[in-house]
C-alpha cells in the first residue's frame, strides 16, 4: 500500500526524520527557507538537481520523495517492518488532519519534544506488551 502523500509532505517527513528545521536544511542545500517552505507546501516541485541533493541531504530515495515507493532507503528493495509502516502512517494522519489536539510546530521539534515523543512510544510498546502477557 502506498501512503498518498505529496512530494511536499514526504520531503517535509524526510527532513524530519533526519530532525534538521527547514532553516538547517536550506543552508546545508544552499537554497533560502523560503524556497524550501515551497517545496514543502507543494507551491512548487524541486528541479532534478535539487530532487538529487534532497535525496542525498535526507538519506531517502527519489522513488520515495516522488511516491513510487513508501521505503525511504536508498535501497529501494530493502523491506521496511510494519512498526516502520505504521509509525509513517500514524505521522501522515496527524500531518493531514491538523488534530487541534495535536501540535507540532511545523517539523521544529527541539530535542526535549523529540526525547519526550520517543518517551511515549516506548512506554506505549511495554503497555502493549505488558497488556499481551496478562491476556495468556
Amino acid at each position: 500500500m502506498t501512503l498518498k502523500m505529496t512530494l511536499g509532505e514526504r520531503l517535509r517527513l524526510a527532513r524530519m526524520r533526519k530532525n534538521y528545521t527547514q532553516i538547517e536544511a536550506a543552508k546545508k542545500l544552499d537554497i533560502s527557507n523560503n524556497v524550501l517552505s515551497s517545496y514543502e507546501r507543494d507551491a512548487r516541485d524541486p528541479d532534478t538537481k535539487m530532487l538529487r541533493s534532497l535525496s542525498e541531504l535526507y538519506d531517502v530515495s527519489t522513488d520515495f520523495l516522488l511516491g513510487l515507493t513508501d521505503y525511504p532507503s536508498k535501497n529501494g528493495y530493502e523491506k521496511q517492518t510494519k512498526l516502520d509502516t505504521a509509525f509513517g502512517e500514524v505521522i501522515q494522519e496527524i500531518i493531514s488532519e491538523n488534530d487541534s489536539n495535536i501540535y507540532i510546530d511545523q517539523g521544529n521539534l527541539d530535542e526535549e519534544t523529540i526525547k519526550l515523543v520517543k518517551k511515549a512510544i516506548k512506554n506505549g510498546m511495554k503497555f502493549i506488551d505488558e497488556m499481551k502477557r496478562s491476556e495468556n
